[in-house]
């Protein structure tokens, strides 16, 4: 048979020359380049944020978790969400040389449709840390942002995200994160168990107060990953042994009694016991909080105390309200990371810590509906708007 050659980026191809009266042969299409756009936003979306392996933000719809888009990040970058839906926010440090050279601090604003770089806000620092909610948060309109800093000391940058502008600095000695309530200000936990209150003035330099301390940054922590209304001020600060604290944030916080979760299902107190047993919070965001229907979900694992970091091998779903337990369900595989939609019909989504599966869940028995492969590395999640 004749043949007919074909030469490619230096390649050869023989390819069967065609015979007199042979039909011809479809070859491949080649590919075709276009540019999208992401569909309008929708209360399903979930952002998996890799600071380890691949380095940057997959945006999944949370219905069929399929990669709708990616954004590039920096090592040890932190995301935040506008509230109104349209911009995506990274604050992120890069140097000129890589991994030495100039260092630039920054927010780095994204189009949420596009994806298309918006601007930089320079800063005068940031901390460089993985990325967790409270490193970086917004306010409740979105006007400004707080970036937790630690260069040379304890402060949050106030950023006016509308005039793309540092707005000023709050010097926190001895305190960390950022709780935003409203647009009046945020709070930030102390080393000494007292809360930091910050009131953003229209002028001037902002306004510090410390509450007495009312919870032990020795003996029973709060998890950073504890969790707050910003539109209410409302948060429920959940500690090491698993008592959440229900604090309204404001210029003069209220500080109310706390309840513990195994209490609320029927056992005994969690303890500071390095050999007590017991059911306890664990895992990198190891609560949620569905608002609307009062509920709170909490990855809890048996073990003693310390045993922060591990798994969580159930899911309690607590009535916040009444202090008590709705139901315990067992996860598929253990999970280090937990969150929920907060429209009327939620979905519930679980990350898997060893295999680094999202897993989407039956709300109602904790079944897996659906899970989606996730890169290896270090990964911080949010959901939704």
């Amino acid at each position: 048979m004749r043949t007919a050659a074909f030469r490619l980026a230096g390649c050869v191809f023989l390819l069967p020359a065609l015979a007199s009266g042979q039909q011809s042969v479809a070859l491949p299409q080649t590919e075709q380049i276009g540019v999208a756009t992401l569909p309008a936003n929708q209360p399903h979306r979930i952002f998996a944020l890799d600071n380890y392996g691949e380095q940057g933000v997959r945006i999944f719809d949370g219905n069929t978790l399929k990669v709708e888009g990616t954004l590039q990040t920096n090592a040890t970058s932190t995301l935040a969400l506008d509230p109104a839906g349209k911009f995506f926010y990274i604050s992120e440090s890069i140097w000129t040389k890589g991994n030495r050279g100039t260092r630039q601090d920054m927010v780095t604003v994204y189009d949420s449709s596009t994806l298309n770089l918006v601007t930089e806000i320079p800063l005068p620092g940031r901390l460089i840390i993985d990325a967790h909610t409270h490193i970086f948060d917004v306010s409740a309109s979105g006007k400004y942002g707080y970036i937790y800093n630690l260069q040379p000391a304890s402060s949050v940058v106030i950023v006016n995200l509308q005039q793309r502008k540092v707005a000023g600095t709050a010097e926190l000695p001895g305190c960390a994160l950022a709780f935003p309530w409203k647009d009046a200000g945020f709070s930030a936990l102390c080393g000494d168990g007292s809360l930091a209150t910050v009131v953003i003035p229209s002028s001037g330099k902002p306004a510090v107060a410390h509450s007495a301390s009312f919870f032990s940054a020795d003996t029973d922590p709060i998890f950073e990953e504890s969790v707050v209304d910003r539109d209410s001020g409302r948060a429920l600060f959940l500690s090491y042994t698993g008592k959440i604290y229900p604090v309204q944030l404001a210029g003069k916080p209220t500080i109310e009694q706390p309840w513990s979760l195994t209490q609320a299902a029927g056992m005994p107190v969690a303890g500071t016991g390095v050999q007590e047993l017991a059911w306890r919070p664990g895992g990198v965001k190891p609560i949620a909080w569905h608002k609307a229907k009062g509920r709170i979900y909490v990855l809890m694992h048996p073990g003693t105390y310390w045993t922060h970091k591990e798994a969580g091998t159930e899911l309690w779903v607590m009535d916040v309200a009444a202090h008590k337990m709705i139901k315990r369900l067992k996860l598929p595989e253990p999970a280090g990371a937990v969150g929920i939609t907060q429209d009327d019909q939620p979905v519930l989504f679980v990350l898997t810590r060893g295999a680094r599966h999202l897993m989407t869940l039956d709300e109602a028995t904790g079944e897996k509906k659906d899970e989606s492969r996730i890169v290896a590395g270090r990964i911080a999640w949010t959901v939704g708007f």
